[in-house]
């Protein structure tokens, strides 16, 4: 009898969260959980995304998180951890890293910040290791600093845009990406408001500039229609293309 080996992968990302700027009815805000062997990193922790984190890692399990920046729909649940951990789960300050802003608006709603985090800024061109996970950080398009974050475990590589209108560089981020999560806000008919987001259309031109192997579409807009988003960005990008939905999984 033969039996196949099944190697794990190296890098997964879970969609704890996907709708932009609020939740449409049953979702949640943006947050992402990113599991490598050695690390749970909670990737944005938009309203909604706590109780959906609970069904995959326990908090004390948390190895750090990452906010892209400080608009309240990508990291407000931070202060309800911040009690949860001040309060009931027995564990050490978790490493937070984050923009300037997004620690100001913090520490204005954790009065003790430190006891319950321990708290790096970010900035565009930084670079650090958590555990077995490289990151790195490109500034993006967007009305206020936002970070557009490089994940790389072994050979296993994921982007994610963050907010950013098209004017973001993602070759900032080098090549080889096997996993792109870009926002797609809008479809293309909105594209000359020039809103500093994207729409479907520019997202799948920026997996096409990267030659990203998969592109995920995140961050619609309520109301928007994800058939729509998906067929308009398969008329740009001829890779894979999927779209967000909370508890979806992607490994790279």
């Amino acid at each position: 009898m033969e039996f196949e080996i099944v190697i794990p992968p190296q890098l997964k990302v879970t969609v704890l969260g996907c709708s932009g700027s609020y939740a449409n009815a049953g979702g949640a805000c943006t947050g992402f959980l990113v599991q490598s062997p050695k690390a749970n990193v909670w990737l944005d922790a938009g309203p909604g995304t706590l109780a959906n984190l609970q069904d995959h890692i326990e908090l004390s399990e948390l190895t750090a998180i990452v906010l892209s920046h400080e608009h309240a729909d990508h990291w407000l649940e931070l202060p309800v951890v911040y009690n949860a951990i001040r309060h009931y789960v027995m564990c050490d300050p978790v490493p937070v890293y984050g923009t300037t802003g997004t620690f100001a608006l913090a520490k204005s709603m954790c009065e003790d910040i430190e006891e319950s985090f321990s708290c790096r800024v970010i900035k565009d061109g930084d670079s650090l290791t958590i555990d077995d996970q490289k990151w790195r950080w490109s500034r993006t398009d967007h009305y206020v600093e936002t970070l557009a974050s490089r994940v790389d475990v072994g050979s296993s590589s994921m982007v994610f845009s963050a907010d950013t209108g098209p004017g973001w560089d993602i070759n900032q981020l080098g090549q080889g990406i096997d996993l792109l999560i870009a926002e797609s806000t809008f479809l293309s008919s909105r594209e000359k408001e020039k809103i500093l987001h994207l729409s479907a259309r520019q997202a799948a031109m920026l997996a096409r500039t990267a030659n990203v192997k998969e592109l995920v579409l995140s961050h619609l807009a309520p109301g928007e229609d994800p058939t729509k988003h998906l067929s308009e960005a398969q008329e740009t990008f001829k890779g894979e293309i999927s779209l967000a939905s909370v508890g979806k999984e992607f490994s790279a």
